[in-house]
């Protein structure tokens, strides 16, 4: 990637910059058609030449690996998606081609470097999601930020954030557009779900009517045995209920699925099993699985337990 200016002092002329096998990200920036550019180099070509500017909205999500609709998810971003950007509010905003710029008070603490490139915190950048995405994915966003990691398989031991510290943000970053949304998502959060998708689900079940459920927490028998860490558990009724992926779909997987479905079985647990097709239509086919398993269990409808 490189800018027009420095290509021009160099000799190379408009028509070339123009060439078939070069792309034009943002004004003032050509980069190979064929290149390996990936979005944090394009922020960095771009905010050099923006004074105060940072990386914010789902540009900062995506350089977190904060997870978004998939419209907006990191495999999804090409060169030409526009590069979200926050200047100060007496800053001019910039017009650019490549560049959708927000005018804003970050503060201070809450703007980080990645590879020398200023971006908003995970925690703000909650806040600024408020206004780009749906509520269901704004829980999403706050979920993920306030799960503990499983330190095995992330190699840290701490969650991004804490209901507490979640709370006082949006208290400080108030009155603000999409404040009311941000506000909404994290009344809805909870500690526990490990994915968008168990997120989705669990506001789907509890927006149905059905009783709220443990969130990943290990099933042992009497003896202490560790049986399986279901997605959603109803402890009372005995039933669970597993969101299976696309890395469920192999021979191997399959087998162990299956196993550990016979293995709750005869512990007396029923095991619902979601996949893709339940959660068409709002999850419609999931919640009517889920509640007919925690009826069949002996849970009356209007019952919290």
């Amino acid at each position: 990637m490189f800018t027009v200016a420095d290509a021009q002092s160099l000799g190379v002329s408009r028509r070339r910059l123009r060439g078939d096998d070069l792309l034009a990200p943002a004004r003032g920036l050509r980069m190979r058609a064929d290149a390996d550019v990936t979005e944090l180099d394009l922020a960095a070509a771009i905010t050099g030449g923006i004074p105060g500017a940072v990386v914010s909205h789902r540009s900062a999500a995506r350089l977190w690996g904060i997870p978004l609709p998939f419209a907006d998810r990191a495999e999804a971003w090409t060169p030409r998606t526009p590069l979200d950007l926050t200047v100060p509010p007496d800053a001019s905003r910039p017009r650019a081609s490549g560049i959708r710029a927000h005018r804003a008070v970050i503060p201070p603490e809450h703007v980080r470097r990645v590879a020398g490139v200023a971006v908003t915190s995970r925690e703000w950048t909650f806040i600024d999601l408020g206004r780009v995405v749906d509520l269901p994915h704004l829980v999403a966003v706050a979920d993920h930020l306030l799960r503990w990691p499983r330190f095995p398989f992330e190699g840290r031991e701490a969650p991004w954030s804490t209901p507490a510290r979640l709370a006082a943000l949006v208290e400080q970053a108030a009155p603000r557009w999409g404040i009311a949304e941000v506000r909404c998502a994290l009344a809805r959060s909870r500690v526990g779900a490990d994915s968008p998708q168990e997120t989705r689900l669990r506001l789907a079940l509890e927006d149905a009517g059905l009783p709220a459920a443990e969130l990943n927490v290990p099933i042992r028998t009497p003896g202490g045995v560790r049986l399986h860490e279901p997605d959603l558990q109803w402890p009372l009724w005995r039933v669970a209920a597993e969101y299976e992926g696309p890395h469920h779909r192999s021979s191997e997987q399959l087998d162990r699925d299956i196993d550990r479905a016979e293995r709750l079985r005869r512990h007396g647990w029923t095991e619902v099993r979601v996949t893709a097709r339940d959660m068409r239509d709002g999850c419609r086919r999931a919640v009517v699985r889920v509640a007919e398993a925690l009826r069949e269990s002996g849970w009356e409808p209007g019952r919290t337990g």
